[in-house]
């Protein structure tokens, strides 16, 4: 049998054996790591998943790319920063994007080509080859109410009459057929169409005025201050400034 002595002896050291184990644990869980080999932290920059933040301000560097914009354009910048702080467009942008939701735009690009008189439309989604729309066009200008054979280019339905003296419009007002682009202008697939929608205003010049409407993507935090920009430059410098401002955000790589 063991004397007091080393029962006493047995005790301390089993207590200081515990009690190293509990400070080590401590230690250990203060540092981010359990013991046990679970919970560890995300390796060194890539930070721990957390909940997706809602769209950020625009950033110094875009409130820099847009007034690069406006300068380029010719803009009052006194009176185009005062605008672009009024923040008073956000109706317009809903309204519009529910607009071209209701015709059946479900993306961006969403391109609506309409005869103005007989409101025959057909929906043209995404950035298409010059081609498509060319042979729309022609189809449409040879029969005002022909119907698409084609699956992939559905009829429109709902479509919000131009309204010439109110829409962004480019070309002649007199023109027969309208392209109706629903657009965002951070969406990387608008920026490619937009040659081929010049392109398609060159050949059909006084055949097809082009429509401008606002369909900004929710996960895309740069669209709407981009938008906001656009129709500053509309209210301070009318239709010109508009597409102006329109054609340079479309030719950059600094707003994506």
């Amino acid at each position: 049998m063991a004397t007091k002595e080393q029962q006493q002896n047995v005790w301390f050291g089993l207590s200081m054996f515990l009690g190293g184990m509990i400070v080590g644990v401590i230690l250990v869980g203060a540092s981010g790591i359990s013991p046990f080999g679970k919970g560890q932290p995300a390796p060194s920059g890539q930070p721990s998943p957390t909940a997706p933040n809602a769209p950020e301000a625009p950033t110094a560097n875009l409130q820099d790319t847009i007034l690069g914009f406006a300068r380029t354009v010719g803009l009052d910048e006194a009176k185009f920063t005062g605008c672009l702080a009024a923040d008073k467009f956000k109706q317009m942008f809903t309204d519009e994007e529910a607009a071209g939701q209701t015709a059946g735009v479900n993306g961006t690009p969403g391109n609506i080509l309409i005869d103005m008189k007989t409101g025959n439309a057909r929906l043209l989604s995404g950035a298409q080859p010059f081609e498509v729309f060319q042979k729309n066009i022609d189809e449409m200008l040879k029969n005002p109410t022909a119907k698409s054979t084609d699956p992939a280019t559905p009829q429109a339905t709902n479509v919000v009459p131009v309204d010439l003296e109110k829409d962004h419009v480019r070309g002649s007002k007199t023109a027969r057929l309208a392209l109706i682009e629903y657009s965002d202008y951070q969406c990387p697939f608008c920026h490619r169409v937009h040659p081929t929608l010049e392109q398609m205003m060159q050949k059909y010049d006084g055949k097809v005025v082009w429509v401008y409407r606002h369909f900004p993507l929710s996960f895309h935090p740069n669209a709407i201050p981009l938008a906001t920009a656009a129709e500053c430059a509309n209210e301070i410098g009318g239709t010109d400034a508009f597409w102006s401002f329109t054609d340079e955000v479309m030719a950059s790589d600094n707003v994506n």
